[in-house]
């Protein structure tokens, strides 16, 4: 596993998060109910994602993490770094661009 997983926001570093940082019982559990609460889909992009696979989930909870960072909103970036370092372990950066008045997120992993 890495040591940080760095935010890029329209190829300018905006945060990093800790990714060695250890996980209680209460947080753990918090992210298997995130997981649990994605299995009933959501929307991404305007569409339905009725049945997500990791890559929709990580982008998803990357989109939230933007929000949680313009927000200031501390404990939704913590959360949501948490869930991106457990289930995207080899995940380094995570880049964000707008595009077309979408936001395009993009995962670089190193193996």
């Amino acid at each position: 596993m890495n040591n940080h997983l760095s935010v890029w926001i329209n190829d300018q570093l905006v945060f990093e998060c800790d990714a060695a940082t250890k996980l209680d019982d209460k947080q753990q559990a918090f992210l298997e109910k995130m997981e649990r609460d994605m299995d009933r889909g959501f929307r991404m992009y305007g569409e339905l994602i009725t049945a997500p696979d990791t890559r929709q989930r990580a982008t998803f909870v990357a989109m939230n993490l933007l929000k949680a960072l313009k927000q200031g909103d501390t404990a939704r970036t913590a959360v949501s770094c948490a869930y991106l370092n457990s289930r995207l372990p080899h995940a380094v950066e995570v880049h964000a661009r707008d595009q077309a008045n979408r936001i395009h997120i993009e995962f670089i992993e190193q193996h």
